[in-house]
C-alpha cells in the first residue's frame, strides 16, 4: 500500500470538487448521468457529491484552495445549502428538477463560481 502525500490528496480533492461544480453547470451532463446510471437519483447525487468533497476546515482543503478560492466556494456552498434545505423533502427527479427555479439558481451560482475561480487563478499568475 502506498502512502498518498498531502499534495496528492489536495490535488485529488481539488479535482473532485471542481468536477462536481462542472456537473452542476451542465444540464446535459446531469441528464447523461441519469441516463447512464438509471438507479441513481441524480438530483440528490448533485447535493451529496458536493458534501462529499466540501470540507473547508480540513488541512487538505486548505492546501487545495487558497483563501480567496475558499471564500468563493463558501459563497456557492451557502446557496447550495439554502436550496437543499428548501427541497430536501421534495427533491424532484433530475428531468423535472432542471425545469425549476431552484435548479436555475444553483446552476447560475455554479457558473458564477467557476468564473470567479478562473478570475482568481488569472490574477495569481
Amino acid at each position: 500500500m502506498t502512502d498518498i502525500s498531502e499534495n496528492e490528496m489536495a490535488n485529488t480533492l481539488r479535482k473532485n470538487l471542481l468536477d462536481v461544480l462542472d456537473l452542476w453547470i451542465s444540464k446535459e451532463e446531469q441528464l447523461a448521468y441519469q441516463e447512464n446510471v438509471p438507479i441513481a437519483q441524480v438530483s440528490s447525487e448533485l447535493f451529496n457529491q458536493w458534501e462529499d468533497f466540501y470540507y473547508p476546515e480540513s488541512d487538505s482543503f486548505k492546501l487545495a484552495f487558497d483563501e480567496r478560492e475558499r471564500k468563493i466556494l463558501s459563497d456557492f456552498d451557502k446557496i447550495l445549502n439554502h436550496i437543499n434545505d428548501k427541497t430536501l423533502n421534495n427533491l424532484p427527479y433530475i428531468t423535472d428538477f432542471i425545469k425549476t427555479n431552484d435548479w436555475q439558481v444553483v446552476n447560475k451560482a455554479a457558473i458564477d463560481t467557476k468564473k470567479r475561480l478562473k478570475n482568481t487563478a488569472a490574477n495569481n499568475i
